[in-house]
């Protein structure tokens, strides 16, 4: 069986996992859900110096202190930006990068460099202290479609979910990222999601059923998936 490593994406710690890392480890997977720094139970060490940087050393050093090798890293959403930095860092740990609807970082840039401008303006508008906040029901009903949340999900997800440090939008990604194109790569796009999958060479890619946020709302589908994926 396969060692997993799980990433939330903006807002989300280890405990957004919960309903799927049960699952995983029925399957006989040994699984690891991560909280980054300012998120979570870690979200009292999140500052102005919390930045993409800080996330991707969290994952390396999180896989390195528990001596995990063949890592199948997933990664959610804006969580793809700092796993790819992590992974690329320890590309020898790394079995398969696995990315559920997740950004990619294009080398020497920022996410906010590869976002248009207007909504770069429109996400700045809302920080507080240093965070984005997490998201109203207005946000998500406009940018993430029949995103499957019911309003206890969304209770849940606001009752743990922290904002997010403004600087882990600003801070550039290597330049260097070519150690983790050479790993096996797996892109699983959300089918209510706007927009599809990134298209570059050798990423393999899975349509899931589901919204943004299966692991909320479809956990059994998506542990199936994930099994299926890890096993390969």
């Amino acid at each position: 069986m396969s060692t997993i490593v799980l990433v939330g994406g903006s807002f989300l710690g280890a405990w957004a996992w919960e309903r799927v890392t049960p699952l995983l480890t029925a399957y006989g997977h040994q699984v690891h859900p991560l909280t980054l720094t300012g998120f979570g139970d870690r979200a009292h060490l999140g500052s102005s110096d919390t930045t993409l940087t800080t996330h991707a050393r969290d994952i390396a050093a999180a896989i390195e202190y528990a001596g995990l090798r063949e890592v199948v890293l997933v990664a959610h959403s804006y969580g793809g930006a700092p796993a790819t930095i992590a992974a690329t860092a320890i590309s020898g740990r790394i079995a398969r990068m696995v990315y559920l609807a997740a950004m990619l970082p294009e080398p020497g840039k920022s996410l906010f460099d590869s976002t248009p401008a207007p909504v770069v303006e429109a996400i700045m508008q809302t920080v507080r202290d240093g965070r984005i906040p997490v998201m109203s029901d207005e946000v998500i009903d406009a940018n993430f479609g029949e995103h499957g949340l019911t309003p206890e999900d969304r209770a849940w997800l606001r009752a743990r979910g922290v904002g997010q440090p403004i600087g882990t939008y600003q801070d550039p990604a290597p330049a260097d990222l070519r150690a983790v194109q050479r790993l096996p790569r797996t892109y699983i796009a959300c089918a209510a999601d706007r927009g599809g999958p990134p298209r570059m060479p050798g990423l393999e890619v899975i349509t899931l059923d589901a919204g943004h946020w299966p692991m909320i709302t479809e956990p059994e589908l998506l542990a199936r998936v994930l099994d299926e994926v890890a096993r390969s």
